[in-house]
């Protein structure tokens, strides 16, 4: 047995999956939402007795390697290793590739930088000048430790020197890891100087990147920096304070956004731990599937100008359809509207934990905004209003969601309903237009998908020769027929080879089975259609009845298979005496095949 296979026997993927995605039984599986796609009716499913996953609205399916692979973003070496230590099992020789390695040697790297920049402020006399001024914003001992803060000396090679020099690193990895820039004269340099270091980790609690804050508010360069794109960091995947603040967040089951890495540190000391940072303004999908893990409701807190607008339109598009919802707090109606988080958290902790559980829906939010824009009041403001707000309502997928606001914003311009929905009509026609055509042209891929009536009919056969006793004889009678599902003969043929007597036990059953072909027996063993069928059938007649069909179909074909066969021939000017002889037989054979199709 390999090592990989004896890892797979030894982890049960129910308990893997069940870690990271709500799971309840349902039947002999388990089933939750999807972590690959947005869904609000569960399609995913995992089977104990097949050992793999499979979600029947995208079609992601696997073993528990390729769930951690998908799920967490391991590589196949990471997942294998993970599982073994979990199993107890030492692995005598893992293939790597060379990008595990560099992946292995960088998040090396990245660990050791954190470390250096975490002492360099909390126990370094240069990182005097930056606890001063962390303490004059107010950030705690305990928050410094959580976050693992640290500060970038202002020099030029300070960690340059001490990953190369004494830590031994190639400059290029250290390069790759984002850390060093490379000047035009081909020297090297710290990408990170004289500031507060914040370091950013992936979901798995992993450093991949940082971000630097400039202790000096006048200087003239960018107040903030980040880490580039790298095999390792993400700006679209990330999200401060995710793996910090977990537990909170999943507690509380929802989040927070906001956009710096302060708010989040300021509002935990404020206790408000249901907060995450993203770098930038923007949400994307990457950060809402991330969250939508472990939250229920996702809570914007940008800036009430026309960039926080435009990003909580985006934020609306990106959510989409996933059972999650989008709500906003509105910072500007406080008295002192210019405020921002970090500053609310560390000066009003009180206001900030009120303002937290005092939410607008993004519908309600948009509609303030554009409200205090423009002046309701006046045809011009009207006309701005449903310009910028018309698309956004004609996006509700729910009517009476819809048909809310749409009224609400009636009401408030003073005209009637109808008005207002031929406005929005108007400012949304072309888009309108452009998503019909496209549910067309998905049907009409449907339909050439659709699988033809045998195909059917020997899905469910298979489904009905695991419901039923005396499976041998079963196997035996659906082995006579020809088969045209890719795999299923394959599978026949090997449970043919086990020899099972009575009702098969499916884990016994799938044994040995090629992974491609556990995939097609779990897709058959679970398919929705069949398994609502299941409590009201008769097993032993549907069987019969479907055999009878089955054969039916394959006469039905050869019949077909012949008659082209004769029509090719009757398409000739003259028969030679063979082709006369060739075409009686096609005949003949024609005629027996429709006796016994009346037959059955």
């Amino acid at each position: 047995m390999s090592q990989v296979q004896q890892v797979k026997d030894a982890t049960d993927i129910v308990q893997v999956v069940g870690e990271r995605v709500k799971l309840q039984r349902s039947g002999s599986s388990y089933k939750g939402l999807c972590p690959f796609h947005s869904e609000k009716s569960p399609s995913f499913f995992v089977s104990d007795q097949l050992q793999r996953y499979r979600c029947f609205g995208c079609g992601e399916t696997g073993d528990v390697l390729d769930f951690l692979q998908k799920y967490d973003g391991m590589t196949f070496a990471e997942s294998l290793e993970y599982l073994a230590d979990r199993a107890g099992i030492k692995l005598k020789q893992v293939k790597r590739t060379a990008e595990d390695d560099l992946r292995d040697e960088l998040l090396a790297i990245l660990s050791l930088a954190k470390e250096y920049y975490h002492y360099l402020l909390t126990e370094h006399k240069v990182g005097a000048k930056a606890r001063e001024y962390l303490k004059d914003r107010k950030i705690s001992s305990d928050s410094i430790e959580l976050f693992q803060l640290g500060y970038a000396q202002d020099s030029w090679d300070g960690l340059l020197k001490y990953l190369r020099d004494k830590k031994k690193y190639e400059l290029q990895k250290i390069e790759q890891a984002g850390l060093i820039i490379r000047g035009r004269g081909g020297r090297y340099y710290d990408r990170f100087r004289g500031r507060v270091i914040f370091p950013l980790k992936d979901h798995r609690g992993r450093v991949v990147g940082f971000s630097g804050r400039l202790l000096d508010k006048n200087a003239k360069e960018a107040k903030y920096i980040n880490s580039p794109e790298t095999l390792l960091y993400h700006k679209s995947q990330m999200l401060f304070g995710y793996k910090e603040l977990f537990a909170e967040l999943k507690k509380a089951e929802s989040a927070i956004v906001v956009e710096g890495e302060f708010d989040v540190v300021s509002s935990s000391q404020a206790h408000v731990n249901n907060i995450v940072a993203i770098k930038g303004s923007a949400l994307t999908k990457e950060q809402v599937k991330l969250l939508g893990r472990i939250v229920k409701k996702v809570i914007l807190c940008l800036d009430a100008d026309e960039a926080g607008a435009e990003a909580t339109r985006r934020a609306i598009e990106v959510v989409g359809d996933a059972d999650i919802e989008l709500r906003v707090i509105d910072l500007s109606s406080l008295e002192d509207g210019g405020k921002d988080v970090d500053e609310i958290a560390r000066h009003e902790p009180k206001t900030w934990r009120e303002l937290s559980n005092k939410t607008l829906s993004v519908y309600e939010f948009l509609l303030r905004l554009s409200y205090r824009h423009h002046d309701p009041a006046t045809p011009e403001g009207k006309r701005e209003i449903i310009k910028e707000v018309g698309p956004v309502l004609a996006s509700i997928p729910h009517a009476v969601e819809r048909d809310f606001y749409v009224k609400k914003l009636a009401e408030k311009l003073q005209v009637q309903t109808g008005m207002v929905l031929q406005d929005i009509r108007r400012v949304t026609q072309p888009k309108t237009t452009q998503r019909t055509k496209q549910p067309a042209r998905e049907e009409s891929e449907e339909v050439t998908k659709t699988s033809s009536r045998k195909s059917k009919l020997e899905r469910y056969a298979l489904f009905l020769l695991l419901q039923l006793p005396e499976f041998s004889q079963r196997l035996a009678e659906l082995e006579e027929i020809s088969l045209e599902t890719s795999g299923f003969e394959q599978l026949l043929k090997h449970f043919s080879q086990k020899k099972i007597t009575g009702k098969p036990d499916i884990r016994s059953l799938a044994a040995g089975l090629a992974e491609d072909l556990k995939d097609l027996l779990f897709e058959v063993m679970y398919d929705q259609d069949l398994l609502e069928l299941k409590d009201t059938i008769k097993p032993e007649k549907e069987w019969q009845q479907t055999l009878t069909s089955l054969k039916k179909e394959s006469i039905r074909e050869k019949i077909s298979q012949l008659q082209q066969e004769i029509a090719q021939l009757e398409k000739k000017a003259e028969l030679t005496d063979e082709e006369d002889k060739q075409l009686a037989q096609l005949l003949r054979q024609v005629v027996e095949l429709q006796h016994r199709l009346k037959s059955h």
